[in-house]
């Protein structure tokens, strides 16, 4: 058998595009669903206190972060726990994130916590195995466009 070429083609190939937007979009669901998602972020509520200076550092592969809220409620990956729960649960979740002891804990607390949620926090984190603790702040913006 033998193929025609057409007479008019003009040098344009007539090849259907919708094969190759099929496998776009296949490639498309295929990372979005595939995608991990990061559970240990800065909650977009608490905003950081300000610090003058500070010694920037690369954050630590074993990582658990928590983020205290002004009210004392508590944020732990994808669990909110309300401040009348934190003492009683707060613990037993903490635990169950551990990996092993290089795990570094994080605490992000709002700027206006008091001081005694970050603390009670910090206290459950001792108690249940965390030996490297870390306070999160935001270096303030240096005036004058530096």
């Amino acid at each position: 058998m033998r193929y025609k070429l057409p007479e008019n083609g003009g040098g344009i190939s007539s090849g259907s595009l919708s094969s190759m937007i099929d496998i776009i979009f296949l490639l498309i669901i295929f990372f979005v669903v595939t995608a991990s998602f990061d559970r240990e972020q800065i909650d977009s509520e608490v905003a950081l206190p300000e610090v003058n200076s500070a010694a920037i550092k690369s954050l630590p592969q074993e990582r658990l972060m928590i983020n205290v809220l002004k009210d004392g409620s508590v944020k732990v990956g994808f669990q909110h726990l309300p401040r009348n729960e934190v003492t009683g649960k707060l613990g037993a979740v903490m635990k169950s994130l551990k990996a092993d002891r290089a795990t570094v804990l994080i605490v992000n607390g709002d700027r206006e916590t008091p001081y005694k949620y970050i603390s009670a926090v910090m206290n459950i984190a001792a108690r249940a195995g965390y030996s490297q603790v870390r306070i999160n702040a935001e270096v303030k913006a240096e005036e004058g466009g530096k």
